[in-house]
């Protein structure tokens, strides 16, 4: 069951402004409450972001992680998406589609 989305960006990175601004809209909505809405910038340097980094392979920003409540890979989506697709990702992850 999905539980977590990791937005990751950096801070030089203009197409993850953007998206941040969609995310920002999405976390908001009340039907994805119970799920929580986390932003990196892996510009920062420290354990946690680097592990993230290497742990699921991120090699472009912005990259957004679905993750279930043990902290798995439910999907991973690449780039500035639209808020209609982005939502519709969400919600085909709590529905265990992928």
């Amino acid at each position: 069951m999905l539980k977590t989305i990791i937005r990751v960006g950096a801070n030089w990175c203009a197409p993850c402004h953007l998206f941040a601004e969609t995310f920002e809209k999405v976390s908001k909505i009340e039907q994805y409450k119970d799920i929580e809405f986390k932003s990196i910038d892996i510009e920062e340097e420290d354990e946690t972001t680097e592990n993230l980094v290497e742990k699921f392979k991120i090699r472009n920003v912005p990259t957004t992680l679905f993750l279930d409540e043990n902290g798995e890979q439910i999907y991973k989506l690449s780039g500035n998406v639209p808020l209609k697709d982005f939502t519709e990702v969400i919600d085909n992850a709590i529905n265990g589609e992928s």
